[in-house]
């Protein structure tokens, strides 16, 4: 049985149950505007790239020149209304804020705890005396990592990857030497439309006296996790330590029983 020594390396954070507000991370695109009726405007964010596990909210502005009269203004989540506030019934989802003081009118949806179930395109509608106006958003969640894992015995490497995106894949690598051709990858679908990967490579197949290096590389195609899996082989690896310190152990007890 081959001695080993496994170092474990993360980029990213893992997944939270739920966050503040004020630690959102987000990344802020181009605002999308839908103009309906002359001097009326739709205005919401065309894309918001939230953190895996934190709260993200989504604004949607009326900027108009005029009297307004709001009629339904609401949120669509793949096509299921979210929150809607109607003239008839006043009463709003908790989920989100509304704000009607002229000439400022907004409405904040709020998506907690976001994983990626919540990706998707958010529709904005308004429904008011200058017409009909619509706004969208794109939801895309990234940095989704529960736990990792490595292990390697005789033969094989293992790393494993908990509460990642479903596209998200396993790469092997030796330096600059890709090595992912030899290794057999699965994946299993959890909750919340996370998923655990597994990947292990066949440790004969690459160079005894190099670290394994495996990578986990979501959809947007950077590499947010890595583990370096060392063989006895290696130099300055635990098996050649492992000796080391038990030669020091001998040589002690031979100088102490010297002084008995």
């Amino acid at each position: 049985m081959q001695n080993t020594m496994i170092k474990v390396m993360s980029f990213s954070p893992g997944v939270r149950t739920m966050c503040a507000f004020d630690c959102v991370s987000i990344i802020w695109f181009i605002s999308a505007v839908s103009i309906g009726s002359e001097g009326l405007e739709l205005q919401a964010t065309s894309i918001v790239v939230a953190e895996c596990g934190k709260n993200v909210t989504l604004p949607c502005n009326i900027s108009l020149s005029g009297n307004l009269d709001i009629k339904l203004f609401g949120w669509l989540g793949e096509n299921t209304t979210v929150c809607q506030y109607e003239k008839s019934k006043p009463e709003i989802e908790d989920v989100c804020e509304l704000m009607m003081e002229s000439p400022n009118y907004r409405l904040s949806l709020t998506l907690t705890n976001v994983m990626p179930l919540n990706e998707g395109r958010y529709l904005c509608k308004l429904r008011s005396n200058m017409g009909v106006s619509s706004a969208t958003t794109v939801v895309k969640v990234k940095g989704c990592l529960q736990s990792s894992h490595s292990s390697i015995n005789e033969t094989h490497a293992e790393c494993r990857f908990k509460g990642v995106a479903s596209n998200s894949t396993i790469q092997w690598y030796q330096g600059d030497v890709d090595l992912t051709v030899f290794a057999s990858t699965w994946k299993e679908e959890v909750q919340h439309g996370l998923y655990n990967v597994f990947s292990t490579i066949n440790i004969e197949k690459g160079n005894p006296r190099q670290p394994y290096n495996c990578s986990l590389t979501p959809y947007h195609g950077r590499v947010f996790a890595s583990q370096a899996v060392h063989t006895a082989n290696e130099p300055g690896s635990s098996g050649n330590r492992a000796k080391l310190l038990w030669i020091c152990f001998m040589v002690e007890i031979m100088m102490i029983k010297s002084l008995l």
